[in-house]
């Protein structure tokens, strides 16, 4: 968990980055940001169904809690709506 200062200092971050990029240099951003996400997220859901992957099969209760904080994560950077569909996507590419 970030403390109060290292949040301050991303905001602070965040908000140069807002008022010095271009429009086109913020939608690249929020896409590498969303993307990078949602890679990690649909990687901890189908190593939960798939019985090939790597080390997160067996410690379901870490698989839980990155799957919970990517899920709210994208939440915050999209909706639940979203992040519904790519769910289904990701475990529909498990079943054949």
């Amino acid at each position: 968990m970030l403390n109060q200062t290292e949040l301050e200092q991303l905001a602070r971050q965040m908000r140069a980055i807002g008022m010095h990029y271009s429009w086109s240099e913020l939608l690249e951003f929020s896409e590498c940001v969303v993307g990078s996400l949602l890679d990690a997220y649909q990687t901890v859901l189908k190593s939960s169904v798939s019985a090939d992957s790597g080390p997160l099969v067996g410690t379901g209760d870490l698989r839980m809690v990155l799957e919970e904080k990517l899920g709210r994560a994208l939440v915050s950077l999209t909706s639940e709506g979203q992040v519904a569909r790519w769910e289904s996507e990701a475990l529909a590419d498990n079943n054949p």
